[in-house]
């Protein structure tokens, strides 16, 4: 019985964070409250961009450099244009 509500309660949390596929709204909001609490971008970011379709990919580089979190070097246009790269964490 025990077994069972564990395993319920398990399935009923849905997958974990790090499992599933960003997005753009999702990386935007994940920025903004690092932003907010004074933190830095995760050093996974440039994967969970790739991963993104292009155009969502512009969009949050741009969110990103316009709040003034990525400071870093520019991307190219073959990275920009790069189709999504699946499951490569």
């Amino acid at each position: 019985m025990i077994v069972q509500l564990l395993v319920s309660a398990a399935l009923a949390g849905g997958m974990p964070q790090a499992a599933q596929a960003p997005t753009r709204d999702g990386l935007i909001a994940e920025a903004t409250d690092l932003m907010l609490n004074g933190e830095q971008l995760p050093p996974d970011l440039d994967v969970r961009l790739m991963q993104l379709a292009p155009a969502d990919r512009i969009e949050v580089l741009i969110f990103l450099r316009r709040s003034g979190m990525l400071t870093g070097p520019s991307w190219t246009i073959d990275q920009l244009l790069a189709p999504p790269k699946e499951g490569e964490r």
